[in-house]
């Protein structure tokens, strides 16, 4: 989602304006300036080569994004930012066209109706309103339509009535960063860095799944797929839900 950073930050400034009543609104307003219009293209760390970004769509990188647009994904004020500069668009959805099951996340929605006409008439107006209100465009390729009785794909789940499920696609994605730790403690001792990289690619993972009934999945991948190795290096607690690593003992 390509966040039109004018759009963002007029809409910011007027929410602080009415609601913000301490007198270092001014203050905010130009920190909050500072964040969304800082461009983290510039002047940055590149780590890794170009053949690590081999297959990347173009609306996935900000070295693409058309000028004020687009947010670093990995700050927490953009998630935040995101989910306010889409607040008018729920109020569309929940009142304007009547939907009332209805979720979102950033820029991934879920509608729920009994009609699946109405679903599809709704299309043309989502997209109409995204466009004027938001610039922004609805991909044409990642509408579905599903019976409920089949659930829902979202947000790396499967909903269906009654009950969540992890979605496969997740599982596998699992499985695949699994190896690919494996083969670094294959080739040699992991470095500090890579020990950094494994917690924080099996904690992700984990972080995801312990929100489903996924206890004795996550016991079973990690069991039988993590090398003997990663287990000298960290271990589990909570309930399969988080590794750390292993202290050193100091010697005496």
């Amino acid at each position: 989602m390509r966040i039109n950073k004018n759009i963002l930050f007029e809409k910011l400034k007027e929410f602080i304006y009415e609601k913000y009543k301490e007198p270092d609104k001014d203050l905010l307003i130009e920190l909050c300036r500072k964040v969304i219009f800082y461009d983290p293209t510039k002047k940055c760390i590149i780590k890794g080569g170009r053949k690590n970004w081999q297959g990347l769509p173009y609306d996935k990188s900000l070295f693409y994004s058309p000028e004020n647009c687009g947010l670093p994904i990995g700050n927490l004020t953009s998630q935040i930012f995101a989910n306010f500069y889409m607040n008018s668009f729920d109020h569309f959805i929940k009142h304007d066209l009547g939907i009332r099951y209805y979720g979102r996340y950033v820029d991934d929605f879920v509608l729920v109706h009994p009609d699946k006409e109405y679903l599809k008439s709704l299309i043309p107006k989502i997209k109409s309103f995204l466009e004027l209100k938001l610039r922004l465009t609805l991909h044409p390729n990642k509408i579905y339509l599903q019976h409920y009785t089949k659930g829902v794909k979202y947000l790396g789940a499967v909903i269906k009535p009654y009950r969540i499920y992890i979605a496969n696609r997740t599982k596998g994605n699992f499985y695949q960063a699994i190896e690919q730790l494996n083969l670094i403690a294959k080739d040699h001792r992991p470095t500090k860095e890579e020990k950094g990289k494994f917690l924080s690619s099996m904690n992700s993972y984990l972080g995801i799944m312990k929100h489903y009934k996924t206890y004795r999945l996550r016991k079973r991948i990690i069991v039988k797929n993590l090398s003997g190795w990663w287990w000298k290096s960290a271990y589990l607690s909570g309930g399969i839900s988080k590794f750390s690593l292993r202290q050193k003992r100091a010697k005496r």
